[in-house]
């Protein structure tokens, strides 16, 4: 039999002050929210691209940073033979800005894979070309608004085609914003990463669920 032992009134004391604290170590959240980065990462052969979706809206009158915005990819992504991720994966973003003014400018960082299998990995993708979901009604003309360093629109040729009705859809050779007016893309780098930045000089920037994107992979 295990003899009790009285604890002594200056113990009781501390205990009632303080409150008994586990002696297991204690787990701190980190200050942003965020999850660690992964261990791992995937080579993405730089230059690939990829074809995606957006899983929810933004409207970035109500977005700030740190919030999280994820793309259903719609194929396989490859190394040669090798297949990295399998369709239906999801690549894991958030935004690293959100300014309101004379432009709405939102920056984008897409640093995470997300397997079906659930395990995630380090990458680093920016887009390449925007547009809205392929249900959406467009009978305008649809030019594309190049990337550039300094969001300077610019004219893509090669896509000066629609079909009444019916949106525009991406393929890998898709470069710039289509059937989004005033709206341009460009590509910031912070402490090597290489972060998206979509600008609307037109007022406030909304995409809409099933935003089509390509997505290109850049060198980590």
């Amino acid at each position: 039999m295990i003899p009790f032992k009285v604890l002594s009134p200056a113990v009781l004391l501390a205990i009632a002050l303080f409150g008994w604290a586990p002696s297991g170590p204690a787990v701190q959240a980190g200050a942003s929210g965020q999850s660690a980065a992964p261990s791992r990462s995937i080579t993405v052969p730089s230059g690939t691209s990829v074809l995606g979706k957006l899983l929810t809206n933004l409207d970035a009158a109500q977005a700030k940073t740190g919030d999280p915005l994820n793309v259903q990819i719609s194929e396989d992504i490859k190394s040669g033979h090798d297949v990295l991720a399998k369709k239906g994966s999801t690549l894991n973003g958030h935004l690293t800005s959100v300014e309101q003014g004379s432009k709405c400018i939102v920056g984008i960082l897409f640093d995470r894979l997300t397997l079906k299998n659930g395990d995630q990995f380090s990458v680093n993708l920016t887009i390449q070309a925007l547009a809205p979901p392929t249900d959406d009604r467009s009978d305008s003309l649809m030019t594309g608004r190049g990337m550039a360093q300094n969001a300077a629109d610019a004219t893509v040729t090669g896509h000066t085609e629609a079909v009444p009705g019916a949106g525009k859809i991406l393929d890998h050779k898709s470069m710039g914003v289509y059937g989004m007016p005033n709206v341009s893309l460009a590509i910031e780098t912070d402490e090597g990463q290489h972060i998206s930045m979509v600008v609307s000089t037109s007022g406030n920037l909304r995409l809409k669920k099933d935003t089509q994107l390509v997505l290109q992979a850049v060198s980590q």
